[in-house]
């Protein structure tokens, strides 16, 4: 199934690229960063059991509630739509202050009404909230029916350490400046980029998506690389300056 957020860098149009590499045995699939999901959707649609993990709180709320519940997290959005440009500043200022279930149902509205991020992260014109905050995307979340998929908060070096012997996919923040994720960039802050390399150049079995750039290729330099050529962007109107890194 198509991942029901708009995310930053997601993956929709490369769905079919990556999971064409990931050896046809493969079981069990561990993402450290879950983020919109594209992929880890297709994998489960595929009967691989895949773990997700993400460091944004609201983002994990939304996942599990959608999981356990989707008619009820239906439900829930219903009562904000049609929503105005008014009110989407006011939940955005309100949203982390809420219960985590709030959290959760506040990141899917603020996720369909942002343009140029997420949640906190985004702002709001009259076309992002009609054209995409829309009774269509409510509809598609109370029909959800997603099988071999559990998410939960962790960060990458737990998350991977916690499965040592799993096939991992891993979408890592990018080596630019950007304040795209999370709660204003949070996510992206300090990351960790070599602790990544590290944790990772002492396992076999993963594939990393990153933007391409000369300390990522450097950094990799002695794994397979390939250049794919993708759309993405929220509007899907960019070429990819992506690369996949992968030890399989």
């Amino acid at each position: 199934m198509r991942s029901p957020l708009r995310y930053p860098g997601g993956k929709s149009r490369a769905v079919k690229t990556i999971t064409a590499l990931i050896p046809a045995e493969v079981t069990q699939l561990v993402s450290p960063f879950f983020g919109g999901g594209s992929v880890e959707l297709a994998c489960a649609d595929r009967g691989i059991e895949v773990v997700g993990y993400d460091l944004f709180r609201p983002l994990v709320a939304f996942w599990k509630m959608l999981l356990a519940d989707p008619k009820t997290l239906a439900e829930r959005v219903q009562a904000y739509y049609p929503l105005t440009k008014a009110q989407f500043y006011q939940l955005q200022k309100q949203h982390r202050d809420e219960e985590t279930a709030m959290q959760g149902i506040l990141f899917f509205v603020l996720n369909r009404a942002s343009f140029s991020g997420t949640t906190m992260s985004g702002g709001c014109s009259a076309a992002s909230v009609s054209e995409r905050f829309t009774q269509s995307a409510i509809d598609r979340l109370r029909h959800c029916k997603i099988t071999n998929l559990t998410v939960e908060w962790g960060d990458f070096k737990e998350s991977i350490q916690r499965h040592p012997d799993v096939f991992l996919y891993l979408d890592p923040p990018y080596m630019i400046k950007s304040t795209l994720y999370g709660d204003r960039g949070s996510t992206h802050r300090g990351f960790d980029h070599l602790g990544l390399y590290e944790q990772l150049r002492h396992r076999q079995g993963w594939i990393l998506s990153y933007n391409n750039c000369p300390q990522v290729l450097e950094l990799y330099q002695e794994y397979k690389i390939i250049f794919p050529d993708w759309k993405y962007g929220m509007s899907q109107d960019k070429t990819s300056k992506e690369v996949l890194i992968i030890n399989v």
